[in-house]
């Protein structure tokens, strides 16, 4: 599948917009307002990660000011919110749904970065065109608080904590300039089992969001597994068609499938903004990086702080 010259997400004359992102493109943060390095983070070896602090909590480093427009930010009647820890799929999610929502299988060559509700400013989130996939990895607490009066449907991802770690850690290494990080995976992994990294621990997350859910029980939120979108795509965009309220046939439905094939995507998107966010989509290369005692780790972890959750039984094969 080719890209057109214009990205079909974006309004026509959007500038500011675009400067965004050829901004994050480059990661040249030092350029960008009100980015300051809030914290660094150390290994035991001394490699450092730069990461933001939002009311104690560990965000990436865009600035206090970025988070704290958010609460106030208008949501529209037909927006849909893509929420999700990182590296748990949203990317590829976020360019399924646009393609449901558009009822055709066109990319967005910027990817989510377009709509993430932390990064974008207030201005060019506006200017986004209707239907707009809003997307975050925040806590409900801070998502704009119409999300909750207006009902907004949430579209949550999940994906297994131990092929979410492996591509975390391949996130911090591909946007070194943002996060500055320099270590190997076996002295990042504590960072992440103790939760200094961006929005804290997988475990943490995922049981402050169950217990949101349950909170909030007339609040429309589909809960997708990254696993469940490998095994059978045609299935989960049906699904995800028919929560959002979009009407597709057999044939878009195909169409769709095909062009959001990880590596037919990834291939697409080659030297793009979204491309950075993408890595291998597998299931289970996590063995080729955990040894059997961090494995282990993340099982006792997953049985100390999810069980009785929603999210207890995570799928490492499909």
């Amino acid at each position: 599948m080719k890209l057109s010259g214009t990205d079909p997400y974006l309004p026509q004359k959007s500038h500011k917009l675009l400067a965004l992102v050829v901004l994050f493109q480059n990661l040249r943060i030092n350029e960008i307002d009100g980015l300051p390095d809030e914290r660094n983070i150390s290994d035991e070896d001394g490699n450092s990660l730069k990461v933001g602090v939002l009311d104690g909590r560990l965000v990436p480093p865009f600035g206090e000011s970025n988070y704290r427009k958010l609460p106030d930010i208008p949501i529209r009647d037909d927006d849909v919110v893509l929420i999700g820890y990182p590296k748990a799929g949203c990317q590829w999610t976020w360019q399924i749904l646009s393609m449901i929502v558009a009822g055709k299988s066109c990319y967005s060559e910027l990817g989510k970065v377009i709509s993430f509700l932390e990064f974008a400013s207030r201005e060019m989130i506006d200017e986004l065109p209707s239907r707009r996939i809003l997307n975050t990895h925040l806590w409900l607490d801070y998502v704009p608080r119409q999300v909750t009066e207006k009902k907004t449907k949430i579209v949550f991802t999940v994906r297994n904590p131990k092929d979410t770690a492996v591509s975390f850690y391949n996130h911090y290494k591909s946007l070194i300039n943002l996060y500055g990080y320099k270590g190997p995976f076996n002295k990042w992994f504590p960072l992440y089992m103790e939760g200094q990294v961006d929005y804290g621990s997988y475990f943490d997350y995922h049981q402050e969001w169950d217990r949101a859910i349950d909170n909030n029980p007339d609040l429309p939120i589909l809960i997708v597994s990254y696993e469940d979108m490998k095994e059978d795509l045609p299935r989960e965009i049906r699904k995800l068609s028919e929560f959002v309220g979009a009407t597709l046939s057999d044939q878009q439905v195909e169409s769709i499938a095909q062009a959001a094939r990880f590596d037919t995507m990834k291939q697409a998107l080659n030297a793009r903004v979204s491309h950075k966010l993408l890595r291998k989509g597998e299931v289970g290369d996590w063995k080729n990086w955990l040894t059997v005692a961090q494995s282990e780790m993340v099982d006792a972890a997953v049985e100390q702080k999810l069980k009785g959750t929603r999210f207890v039984f995570p799928r490492y094969t499909i």
